[in-house]
């Protein structure tokens, strides 16, 4: 075995053992699977008709009203895009739940006495 040989199998055990250490993350995960959910809600949702249907809602029933109509996307033909929200929403809290542990970890503490 050749020296080129046996650093090309050592460099590619540091390869494998790196992206294994990614991929066993959860962060990883969870940025993967929300970046996937915005992509498909962007295709699926116009911020446009959103706007506009936000404004002509009285805002005092904006609440109401996104209430029911992400009532009716469930009740009807729209139940894919309901649960993209629903995932959208549920990683993003968990995505920043993580992020927000870490950075209270990595605050530096301060002694009293």
């Amino acid at each position: 075995m050749t020296a080129n040989t046996l650093q090309r199998a050592i460099m590619r055990r540091v390869y494998y053992s790196y992206v294994l250490s990614l991929v066993s993350k959860a962060v990883f995960w969870q940025g993967l699977f929300l970046g996937m959910a915005f992509v498909l809600l962007a295709d699926w949702l116009h911020v446009a008709s959103l706007v506009n249907n936000f404004l002509s809602v009285p805002v005092g029933q904006v609440h109401h009203y996104v209430l029911n109509s992400f009532l009716y996307a469930l009740q009807g033909d729209e139940f894919i895009v309901a649960v993209m929200v629903l995932a959208v929403g549920m990683v993003s809290i968990a995505v920043g739940y993580q992020l927000a542990s870490l950075f209270v970890k990595l605050l530096p503490t301060t002694s009293r006495g």
